[in-house]
């Protein structure tokens, strides 16, 4: 994550490295003009419309207020992007926090040390950043791989197989459960 000076430049920074793009201010919709702290906006499959506020240098009224005219001018507009606030800084009350989600989706980010702020913001943002879903491991065994490489080296065990799937799927599963059976008794047996 990039070093940053306050709250508000952490967030920017961390939205930026997920594929956000930061938008000029005053951020502009349908001809008016917005001061905001910070406004970002998805790219790609990331529609949001994102608002960083600072809850210490603006009253939760005014932050509340901005928000309010920022959905009324993206309506205006016919927008569909979700409008989504940030708020950096303090944790308004609850009865602003309940007032700003009935507008946007709201995620207080607060304050936390210095130290740890990389580790918050990365928690209380990570709903806005793509779902990183890890590769599967090789270590898991693929039966069928397994049997066949078994079974390419044991011309015997292959001719028995052969014989007995004359007999059907019945007779090769008997057959096949008395070799492994027969092959688990020997590995137990031999010290």
């Amino acid at each position: 994550m990039i070093a940053a000076t306050t709250p508000v430049d952490a967030i920017s920074a961390f939205l930026e490295q997920a594929g956000y793009r930061r938008l000029p201010s005053p951020l502009e919709i349908a001809g008016m003009k917005f001061a905001v702290t910070a406004a970002l906006v998805g790219t790609g499959t990331q529609p949001d419309l994102i608002i960083v506020a600072d809850t210490v240098s603006d009253p939760e009224e005014r932050t509340r207020s901005k928000l309010e005219a920022i959905a009324r001018a993206l309506d205006t507009v016919k927008s569909r992007r979700p409008l989504t606030a940030v708020l950096a800084g303090p944790r308004p009350s609850a009865s602003a926090l309940d007032a700003i989600s009935k507008i946007c989706r709201v995620l207080p980010v607060g304050s936390s040390e210095p130290a740890e702020a990389n580790a918050t913001i990365k928690n209380w943002l990570a709903v806005l950043t793509p779902l990183n879903i890890p590769q599967g491991v090789d270590t898991i065994a693929e039966p069928m791989l397994e049997l066949q490489r078994a079974v390419a080296n044991d011309d015997a065990l292959l001719t028995e197989l052969v014989a007995a799937s004359a007999g059907g799927k019945d007779a090769v599963e008997t057959l096949l459960h008395q070799k492994i059976a027969a092959t688990i008794a020997d590995s137990e047996a031999t010290p």
